[in-house]
C-alpha cells in the first residue's frame, strides 16, 4: 500500500497551490503490530512539512495585502525578501519574508524618503508563535528545565530544545505576565465590580543558591476572591521582583478590586504580608487571623492539660477543666478578653503544679505552661485580627487560608521546595511562581500570551 500527502492552498484572489508533503508505504504480506497506521516519528515530520507549507503561503497572502496602502489605495512594490526563521510547535520554518515599502502619503513632508518593514516582523517580533512559548513556560513551571525540554523533543516536532532555552522563555514569559496582569474592567462591568475583596496569603521558603550568602528566601503565594466569582492565584518573591507591591497592585486589579472597594487579609498571623497588601491598596485593611493556625495551638493546650490534670488531685482541678474546655468557644467567638485571662490563670496554675510535683507531672506541667504562653503570646500579638469567627462563618464568609495553604504546595512546593534538589535564585524562583499562578488560573493561553 502505498499513500500520497497532498495539500492544497486556495489564495484570497482565487489562485490554487499544491504541495506534496510526501508518502508512505506499507507491506500487507509481512505486516507487523509496528507498521500500522503511522509512528510518532512519520507523523512529526508530516507535521514539520505540512506547516513549512501552510506558513509560507500564508506569509505570501499577508504580504500580498500589506502591499495595499490603508490610507491612499496605492499598491505597494516589495523592497526586498528575506529568509526569516520561525520557531513553531510543529518546528522551525524558514520562509521568505517580503520587506514592503512604506507609502510616501504617510510622510508629505519627506517625499523622497524610503522606508520598508515586514510584515511578518510585525506580526511574530520573537520569532516564536505564541503556542510554542506558552507550552514551553507551561512544562518548564511544572517540570524541570531538563525535564521540560526532554518532552518537547520527545513528542513534538519542534526544532531541538535544551534546558537553557526553558528556562530563557519561562523568563520572557513571566515578563510579559507582569506586563499585562493589569486587566481593568470594561465600562459594561462596572456594575460587576465587588464590595469587598478577600486575600488570602501564605508564605514558603526556597533554598537560595550560594552567591546570595542567604540559606533560603521566602516567596509569597495566595488567592484573591471577590464576590463576584473572580478568582486570582498569585506567586511572588519580594527579594526577586523588580516591583512587588506593583504586581500585587496589578493581580488585585485584574481580580475586580477599585479603589474604594474593602480589602480582608486572611494570613497566619504575619506581619509582613498584611502590610503588603496595605502598602498595595494604600488603604487600611481587614486583618483577620487564620483560625487553623488559631485552632492548633488551642489544640496544644487541650492535650496537655488533659495529661497534667489526669495525674493531678487538687481542688482547683474541676475549675482549671471547665477553663480548658471553655477556651476554644470563647476565641471562636472573639472574646479574646476573656480567652487572654483564662489563658493566664492556666499558666499559673501550670507554674504552680511545676514547683510541687516531681518526674512525670513535672514535665507535663512544663509543657502545658510552654503550650499556654505560646497561644497567650500568639493572641497578644495579633489581639486585632482576632474576630468573632462564629458570627463570620454563617455570613458564609472564609475563616481560614486554607486556599492558601493548598497553593503552597501547587505554586512553591511542586516545583522548588521538598523533594526538589534545586536551589534558586530571587528572580529566578519569583519568575517561577508567576508563571505556575497563571497556569493554575487558565491564564496562560496562545490567544491571550502578550509579547515582551
Amino acid at each position: 500500500m502505498k499513500v500520497r500527502i497532498r495539500i492544497e492552498t486556495e489564495f484570497g484572489w482565487g489562485e490554487r497551490r499544491l504541495h506534496e508533503i510526501g508518502g508512505l508505504e506499507r507491506s500487507s504480506i509481512e505486516a507487523s503490530e509496528a507498521s500500522l497506521g503511522l509512528s510518532l516519528t512519520e507523523g512529526k515530520s508530516i507535521l514539520k512539512e505540512i506547516q513549512r507549507a501552510v506558513l509560507q503561503d500564508q506569509v505570501e497572502e499577508i504580504s500580498e495585502v500589506e502591499q495595499v496602502c490603508p490610507t491612499c489605495s496605492t499598491y505597494l512594490p516589495v523592497h526586498d525578501r528575506r529568509p526569516r526563521r520561525v520557531d513553531t510547535l510543529f518546528g522551525r520554518v524558514t520562509v521568505e519574508a517580503p520587506r514592503v515599502r512604506m507609502c510616501m502619503c504617510r510622510f508629505p513632508v519627506f517625499p523622497e524618503f524610503k522606508a520598508a518593514y515586514s510584515p511578518l516582523t510585525r506580526i511574530l517580533p520573537e520569532n516564536a508563535t505564541p503556542e510554542l512559548r506558552r507550552l514551553q513556560a507551561d512544562l518548564g513551571a511544572r517540570h524541570s528545565f531538563r525535564e521540560a525540554a526532554r518532552l518537547l523533543n520527545e513528542l513534538t516536532p519542534c526544532a531541538r530544545q535544551n534546558h537553557a532555552t526553558i528556562r530563557n522563555r519561562l523568563a520572557s514569559v513571566a515578563a510579559c505576565l507582569e506586563d499585562g496582569c493589569d486587566e481593568a474592567p470594561k465600562v459594561s462591568d462596572v456594575q460587576s465590580i465587588p464590595t469587598e475583596v478577600t486575600v488570602f496569603l501564605d508564605s514558603a521558603y526556597v533554598r537560595s543558591r550560594p552567591e546570595y550568602q542567604r540559606r533560603n528566601f521566602e516567596v509569597i503565594v495566595g488567592s484573591i476572591e471577590s464576590e463576584t466569582g473572580k478568582k486570582r492565584r498569585l506567586g511572588l518573591s519580594q527579594a526577586g521582583a523588580d516591583h512587588p507591591i506593583e504586581s500585587l497592585r496589578s493581580n488585585l486589579k485584574a481580580a475586580g478590586w477599585r479603589e474604594g472597594v474593602s480589602v480582608t487579609v486572611l494570613s497566619d498571623g504575619e506581619p509582613a504580608l498584611p502590610r503588603l497588601v496595605r502598602n498595595a491598596t494604600n488603604a487600611e485593611v481587614h486583618h483577620v487571623l487564620d483560625w487553623w493556625h488559631v485552632s492548633a495551638r488551642i489544640r496544644h493546650v487541650e492535650t496537655t492539660f488533659q495529661s497534667l490534670l489526669s495525674q493531678l488531685e487538687s481542688d482547683e482541678t474541676p475549675g482549671i477543666e471547665v477553663l480548658v474546655e471553655r477556651l476554644r468557644w470563647r476565641i471562636w467567638h472573639g472574646q479574646t478578653s476573656r480567652a487572654l485571662d483564662a489563658l493566664g490563670t492556666l499558666f499559673r496554675f501550670a507554674m504552680r503544679a511545676r514547683e510541687c510535683a516531681n518526674g512525670w507531672i513535672r514535665e507535663a506541667a512544663m509543657s502545658a505552661a510552654a503550650r499556654t504562653l505560646d497561644l497567650q503570646t500568639y493572641l497578644n500579638h495579633n489581639i486585632s485580627a482576632v474576630i468573632d469567627y462564629g458570627r463570620r462563618r454563617r455570613q458564609g464568609k472564609a475563616v481560614s487560608t486554607s486556599r492558601a495553604e493548598g497553593l503552597v504546595n501547587e505554586i512553591a512546593n511542586v516545583r522548588m521546595g521538598k523533594k526538589q534538589r534545586m536551589r534558586w535564585s530571587p528572580n529566578g524562583a519569583h519568575r517561577v511562581a508567576a508563571v505556575r499562578a497563571a497556569v493554575l488560573d487558565g491564564r496562560l493561553s496562545g490567544e491571550n500570551l502578550c509579547v515582551a
